[in-house]
């Protein structure tokens, strides 16, 4: 602990503490500096620093303090046949003190980039509750659920308790709902991508934990595979990808050979996944994660210059796409079609994940599988059986995440039949990771006042009151519930609650292709006057847009790092035959090619453009 305040005094060990204690009480003034010592054998060092200083009427003044630590040989838990150590900061300082030089060398600039993210994420005029929904999961990066080793490891529990963390390995069929991650920090997304792919299994299986010998979960190796096409859009060129295509190739060839054998793209067999069982048969749950991953799988392998196997990819998804509506849409919302021999299944339950692979897609840029009114339809059902103002006589179990008094959105409800048995685990829970895309996916299909109400639901129970008595805290590690910055699931600050940086993406209608230089912007929420914070391979920034009567004008100021930029797209109103359009960077126009194609108009520059920070770039847009 260090300040560079003039007059400090510093203190040491429980007796030093006593009497500075006494020497404060006397007359309110230190006497002089007593200096730390050493500790005794299995004695805690208790310390204090103050600075003393005079104000007058009116006046204040900062006094800056900092604490740093440093621990080499941290333990982060044994993983089954790994235990992993060590912090990946003693790459960069040598001891605690060095951390403390750096920080004091370094303060303005850190602060001032501290606040700059901060601000600007905060100068979008999205609902300042969603805005606090969004950022605060962000902290699970930060929180004991993650850790990073000396020798680059990025380890990740799916959330964190007393002790160790809840379930080791960088779980699959977890971390693929999580987005936060991969859109702030790309390097962390790819590291995790090639960790896993390290392991993959000789049949191209990828094992949904990191510890040897655990079998594939198909919802976690698809999402994975999706996974690897976003962090392809994420990067700023495509040597990543190449390095990883053969593996995830094999991985995209197991995922067939293992529950689509007559790749008439509707799955079959036992489907491990993250409700902790093996359900069978066809699902859109995990059907259209299939889907999405087939298109995925069919542009990178058009990117290989593998037109043939995009092609066959492809021809799989149309009949999944196909097959799977006619089958499972109930004329209400999609149900699971069991295989002849039971598992966990749902069978005809309304499930909160029945169309996560839609919402996977509107992420990285794919268009849909279903019928958009079979979607919506199968949202608004959701709605109407799932979400409960409050939990009143209603049975959570066997985890109870929410307060009576507390509203949410229920994973899996039966109204039409009885549950079947056996029934897959956590139908009856509320676990917020599941209602975040959820909710994304009602504002993507044009349900925004119906997903804006599950978020909200999800604000106000995570509002900063201390819930007590939801899960016995003696028998479990997640203990209460209430912290803003930690959602509950299977332990605190759980990974998967990242999954609400997708409302950002779908709110602004963002699309981006790192490596093409592509960034289009769609917004949903206040189209007419639009402000929101963007993410790119390398840099961040505010996008605006306002419309007035037969113009718009499109803005996108970096703030920081650097941004790549070949061409941009931005939807109109309503079609046009004809747009003038002009391009200025910081005052300086551009020339540009256009495509106006009935409502969308794509811009492609002369040149290429590289953004740096503080620059402004302006798109202004009249109609005819």
């Amino acid at each position: 602990l260090l300040t560079t305040a003039p007059g400090a005094t510093a203190t040491a060990s429980w007796d030093n503490l006593q009497a500075l204690a006494a020497d404060l009480a006397d007359d309110g003034k230190l006497d002089g500096p007593k200096q730390a010592g050493p500790s005794e054998a299995k004695q805690t060092v208790d310390g204090a620093l103050a600075a003393d200083f005079t104000l007058a009427p009116g006046e204040k003044k900062s006094v800056t303090f900092v604490l740093t630590w440093y621990f080499p040989n941290a333990k982060h838990g044994n993983w089954g046949d790994w235990t992993y150590s060590g912090n990946m900061y003693t790459n960069w300082w040598k001891d605690a003190m060095d951390v403390a030089r750096h920080v004091h060398q370094n303060l303005d600039k850190l602060n001032r980039e501290t606040h700059l993210y901060h601000d600007t994420f905060y100068a979008g005029n999205l609902p300042h509750w969603l805005m606090d929904r969004i950022t605060s999961q962000v902290a699970v990066l930060r929180s004991k659920t993650c850790f990073w080793s000396d020798d680059g490891f990025f380890g990740a529990w799916e959330g964190c308790g007393r002790g160790n963390g809840c379930c080791p390995g960088n779980c699959t069929h977890v971390w693929h709902y999580a987005q936060a991650h991969a859109r702030l920090f790309p390097d962390v997304a790819r590291r995790m991508r090639e960790q896993i792919f390290d392991k993959q299994l000789p049949d191209g299986g990828l094992p949904h934990r990191l510890n040897q010998g655990v079998h594939p979960a198909t919802d976690g190796q698809l999402g994975d595979i999706i996974g690897v096409y976003r962090e392809y859009l994420c990067s700023t060129d495509r040597r990543w990808l190449d390095a990883e295509w053969p593996k995830m190739q094999k991985a995209m060839e197991h995922s067939i050979a293992a529950w689509d054998e007559d790749e008439d793209g509707v799955l079959a067999g036992a489907q491990w996944n993250t409700l902790d069982g093996a359900l069978g048969g066809s699902t859109s749950w995990i059907g259209s994660l299939y889907l999405t991953a087939l298109e995925a799988s069919a542009r990178m392998a058009e990117l290989h210059g593998d037109d043939d196997l995009a092609e066959r990819y492809r021809k799989i998804r149309a009949s999944g796409a196909k097959k799977q509506d006619e089958t499972l849409f109930n004329g209400e919302y999609y149900i699971q079609i069991r295989d002849p021999q039971p598992r966990q299944d749902y069978g005809e339950g309304c499930a909160i994940d029945q169309v996560l692979g839609e919402w996977w897609a509107g992420q990285v840029g794919i268009a849909t599988s279903y019928p958009p009114q079979h979607v919506r339809s199968a949202l608004g059902a959701m709605l109407k059986y799932n979400f409960r103002p409050d939990f009143l006589g209603i049975q959570q179990v066997p985890r109870k995440f929410v307060h009576d008094a507390d509203p949410g959105l229920q994973m899996i409800q039966w109204p039409k039949t009885k549950r079947p048995n056996p029934a897959i685990l956590y139908g009856d829970e509320v676990m917020t990771g599941f209602e975040y895309p959820a909710a994304a996916a009602m504002v993507q299909y044009g349900m925004m006042r119906e997903g804006f109400m599950v978020t909200r639901a999800i604000y106000d129970r995570y509002d900063g009151r201390l819930r007590t008595g939801l899960t016995d805290a003696d028998t479990a590690s997640w203990g209460y519930s209430g912290n803003p910055f930690g959602d509950d699931e299977c332990g605190k600050f759980y990974a998967r609650a990242m999954s609400v940086w997708s409302m950002l993406l779908v709110c602004q209608g963002f699309d981006y292709n790192g490596p093409e230089g592509a960034i289009g912007f769609k917004p949903l929420w206040k189209p007419e006057d639009h402000a929101s914070f963007f993410t790119g391979a390398e840099g961040w920034g505010l996008f605006t847009q306002s419309r007035q009567q037969g113009s718009q004008t499109e803005r996108i100021e970096l703030k920081y790092g650097q941004l790549k930029i070949r061409s941009l797209s931005f939807e109109l109103p309503e079609k046009a035959d004809q747009a003038a359009v002009t391009i200025e960077l910081d005052g300086r126009q551009l020339p540009a090619k256009q495509t106006l194609s009935a409502d969308q108009l794509t811009l492609s520059l002369d040149r290429p453009l590289i953004m740096t920070s503080d620059d402004v770039l302006e798109v202004h847009i009249s109609r005819n």
